[in-house]
């Protein structure tokens, strides 16, 4: 059966057709993810997403010869949208942009590596108090109401720390975004 009949079946609600393109593209997509999330859990929650958003809008899929295109195009929102979430930067999103551009193995694992480097070296350049927030934050995802509790201070003031360390760190990155750009876009 080809993928065009595959999606015709999946628009009428068929559990096989859809569990056809899962199978299809599921491991794909969860590479994909991986090497941006860097995190099995993360890129497996990423790709369930996906699918879920597929099955919830089968009925709306126009009439194609493959899904490749629609579900790696997916992937790469709900990649934005936990960068986002995560760091609560623009700057993420053209990193996804443009590593998606340049998808070569080695080329991405240096560029990942240089810009999870570059983005440590932003948090060290924030005051301590701020630097512990956001770390426990964004990295720990730990909330605010934790952090108060955890470092006994209050949760206006977590708050208030969090906003000026994450808009000094999207500042810092912005700044370094040209310097990491020029080396690495041919």
């Amino acid at each position: 059966m080809s993928e065009k009949e595959t999606i015709a079946m999946l628009r009428q609600s068929s559990q096989w057709a859809f569990e056809t393109i899962f199978n299809k593209y599921s491991g794909e997509l969860y590479i994909y993810c991986l090497q941006f999330t860097k995190s099995r859990e993360k890129a497996k929650d990423i790709v369930h997403d996906v699918f879920i958003r597929l099955w919830l809008n089968r009925d709306k899929l126009k009439d194609v010869d493959s899904l490749r295109p629609l579900l790696f195009q997916m992937s790469k929102r709900q990649l934005i949208n936990a960068f986002r979430s995560n760091v609560n930067s623009p700057v993420f999103e053209q990193y996804v942009e443009q590593k998606d551009y340049r998808r070569s193995e080695t080329c991405s694992n240096i560029e990942y590596e240089e810009f999870v480097s570059l983005l440590h070296r932003c948090l060290e350049k924030l005051p301590k108090q701020q630097r512990v927030i956001v770390s426990k934050s964004k990295l720990e995802n730990l909330s605010p109401s934790e952090i108060s509790k955890e470092l006994n201070i209050s949760i206006q003031t977590v708050r208030n720390q969090l906003s000026q360390g994450l808009k000094e760190i999207r500042k810092l990155l912005s700044n370094s975004l040209m310097c990491f750009v020029l080396l690495f876009i041919k």
